[in-house]
């Protein structure tokens, strides 16, 4: 019958252009522009139907058919699954929506060419009956993100697979609860709603509905000030909070994927949404992993939730390869990387200057600094009780990623209020929410794309210190000045606490020895080694260890997860500046990568010199490199090296390397407004904005720091030396 219907409609169609045509050409030009309407129209839906194809596609893959007899013989006569609490008022994981997961199994059988079940009656009525079910209760969660979003978006693909078994009545139950998601919200919340507008408009072949939607989603793919994609290709979710690997993942993952869906149809992102969406996955996510591994500081409150990875990255790099970018080789050796897989390593520096941020890729190891402002908050709220004790993860946490391994399944058992790199007051528990904005605006990096230094003014609830990290090629140097506290909890600065592997090390008196899986103080160690990692007190101090078992559960950070006690083996290395410290200090260098031989031969000839550590001024040496890293707090001078000597008229952040007849210098102003900085160096030099003093061997350079969106970006240039 089919054949019979679509033949003498493609006639008349054609019948009917061409009378109108020739109407038009007698005068007629108002029936012309009908024609051409009419075929806008037709070309329109033969556009849904290429959409609809590639949204079904996926859905049709395959499904195991012993799942779904399982779900077909468990499935009660009035169309519910004994097994689901449909009463449940868990706001994170609702019980009640693992009905639409098994209803989209069914369906998606039933529809798949390749099912055994294909086509099968007895499973049809199952699907029928199962949806029934839910659209006849019309189950809403306490929580608003699955009555808006949840539950049309896991509802979406049955009714697009079984559209044409809907009667009427499903039909208009199910279009009342898409509807639920109308289009609104920002980042990835309207990422969502926006597709489910789109497919409602497939469903009811609305072509301006999804032309609405679409250019909704492609809208959103722009650079922002709010939340969204950052200036700096950072992610902010729920205000100026880091998400790029929460929501951000989302974004990521579906814009690429629904990019791919409308290439070719009048639907089509433009070529400059695609680029924007290029640069947050390849200039900004990226750059925040390690292989396949995420840094949890871009995770917000989704760091307490189990199995976060990186394939995201995989599956985006997947679908923009489906695109035209330009980045393909990028986009190919992310594909690799984010899924495991051999791929030539990142190498660089990125300070994400909107986000308080700052990376450090080698070929052996990945490193960060998570610091948050006044313009930036630590982390997300304890929405939906997740994240619950996420305090500090901002208080300049600094993690090292080798393996990946480092962090894995820790969070249960982990001591929160000793994050690796953090310096936090000990209290006898962690209460409130954990989000807040800082009060402090001198937060910052800067970075010449290889290497790069942070450094923050701190201060929480009492506590206040100068901080700074120094990132070279083979390590880094941390430093933390003027720390003072005004309250009686033990204040402590955490070096690490990972995963345990191996034997601990340590070299004392003279002598090199293992540690046993006891807590130890030690007094004035030379070094500290553990999983080939060597940790370098650079000033004269006492360690305290924990080399051992940890007990907690995901309960404790988590309401969706059980009770049931984890314990893993940890280590953890903190410095005790004790109660209601005054103006002390702290300063260590990390050595990834090298036998615990090898860190004596690197310790007995160490490249890194602290040339200050105050709270005025905060300055590392590295000899190799010949490259230094200065954090003025206040305008100042500091000497290098004999004979060199920098000097700056206002606080700011400052990279300096010597090269052959060059001077490479870079300078940011870490409190993220514009300012003129004047750089006096010791040298007599010939680039921008340079000024000969009477002195003939100093030279005054002008750096011009930009406002607006660009304020806090490093500003960086070559000048010769004469």
């Amino acid at each position: 019958m089919k054949p019979t219907n679509v033949q003498p409609a493609k006639r008349r169609f054609v019948v009917a252009t061409t009378a109108l045509t020739l109407l038009a050409v007698a005068g007629g030009q108002s029936v012309l522009a009908e024609a051409e309407e009419s075929r806008g129209a037709v070309v329109a839906n033969d556009d849904l139907n290429i959409l609809r194809e590639r949204i079904l596609k996926p859905l049709l893959e395959p499904v195991p058919e012993e799942t779904v007899r399982t779900f077909m013989d468990a499935l009660q006569s009035d169309g519910r699954w004994p097994d689901i609490d449909y009463k449940d008022h868990n706001t994170a994981l609702w019980k009640a929506a693992y009905h639409l997961s098994n209803v989209t199994t069914l369906a998606r059988a039933l529809q798949s060419p390749e099912s055994g079940l294909h086509g099968d009656e007895s499973l049809r009525s199952a699907v029928l009956r199962s949806l029934d079910y839910w659209l006849s209760r019309d189950f809403q969660s306490s929580n608003w993100w699955w009555n808006k979003i949840g539950v049309p978006r896991n509802l979406l693909p049955t009714v697009l697979l079984i559209e044409h078994d809907l009667s009427a009545e499903q039909r208009s139950r199910a279009s009342k609860i898409l509807r639920r998601a109308g289009i609104g919200m920002t980042g990835q919340n309207l990422v969502w709603v926006a597709e489910i507008t789109a497919g409602l408009g497939i469903l009811e072949n609305d072509p301006k509905l999804v032309a609405t939607a679409y250019q909704r989603i492609a809208d959103e793919i722009k650079i922002s000030t709010r939340e969204g994609i950052q200036p700096d290709f950072s992610f902010h979710q729920h205000g100026p909070c880091l998400y790029n690997h929460g929501y951000g993942a989302a974004f990521a993952r579906d814009c690429s994927r629904i990019a791919t869906q409308v290439t070719g149809t009048r639907f089509a992102f433009p070529s400059e949404t695609i680029a924007l969406l290029s640069s947050l996955i390849l200039d900004g996510s990226q750059w925040m992993t390690r292989g396949s591994v995420t840094d949890f500081g871009g995770e917000g409150r989704e760091i307490t939730r189990k199995g976060q990875n990186a394939h995201y990255l995989s599956t985006a790099a997947q679908n923009m390869l489906l695109l035209p970018t330009g980045r393909e080789m990028e986009f190919r050796d992310l594909e690799a990387r984010a899924a495991g897989q051999p791929a030539p390593p990142l190498v660089g520096n990125r300070h994400f200057w909107r986000s308080d941020f700052m990376t450090h890729h080698r070929p052996g190891f990945y490193t960060s600094a998570r610091m948050f402002s006044s313009r930036v908050a630590n982390t997300d709220g304890a929405y939906n009780s997740e994240g619950l004790k996420s305090h500090h993860i901002a208080d300049g946490c600094n993690l090292l990623l080798r393996s990946g391994l480092e962090y894995q399944d820790i969070f249960p058992v982990w001591d929160w209020q000793k994050i690796p790199g953090t310096t936090v007051e000990q209290r006898a528990e962690l209460s409130g929410s954990p989000m807040r904005m800082g009060k402090t605006s001198f937060v910052g990096g800067v970075s010449d794309g290889e290497h790069g230094l942070a450094a923050c003014d701190w201060e929480r609830d009492g506590l206040s210190a100068r901080k700074s990290w120094f990132f070279f090629d083979d390590a880094y140097a941390c430093l933390g000045a003027g720390i003072t506290c005004d309250s009686d909890g033990p204040v402590v600065t955490t070096l690490n606490q990972c995963n345990r592997v191996g034997d601990v090390w340590v070299a004392q008196d003279r002598r090199v020895r293992k540690l046993g899986s006891e807590t130890n103080r030690l007094d004035a160690p030379g070094w500290i080694w553990h999983d080939e990692v060597g940790y370098v007190l650079l000033e004269p101090g006492s360690i305290h260890l924990h080399n051992g078992p940890q007990q907690g559960s995901w309960r404790e950070i988590n309401h969706r997860y059980s009770k049931e006690p984890v314990v893993r083996d940890v280590f953890s290395a903190w410095i005790d500046h004790g109660t209601r410290p005054q103006n002390v200090t702290y300063a260590y260098l990390v050595v990834p990568g090298l036998t615990t031989d090898a860190l004596a031969q690197y310790v007995a000839h160490a490249p890194v010199t602290i040339l200050s550590n105050a709270p005025t001024l905060q300055a590392v040496w590295h000899e190799r490199l010949r490259t230094a890293g200065l954090a003025f707090y206040v305008a100042g001078k500091v000497e290098i090296r004999q004979g060199l000597t920098v000097a700056v008229n206002k606080p700011c952040l400052v990279l300096l390397t010597e090269a052959p007849e060059k001077l490479l210098l870079s300078v940011s102003n870490p409190m993220n407004k514009p300012v003129t900085v004047q750089l006096e160096v010791s040298r007599l030099v010939e680039g921008e904005q340079v000024a000969v003093l009477n002195d003939p061997q100093r030279s005054r350079i002008t750096f011009l720091l930009p406002g607006g969106t660009d304020a806090g970006k490093s500003v960086s240039r070559a000048y010769a030396i004469r």
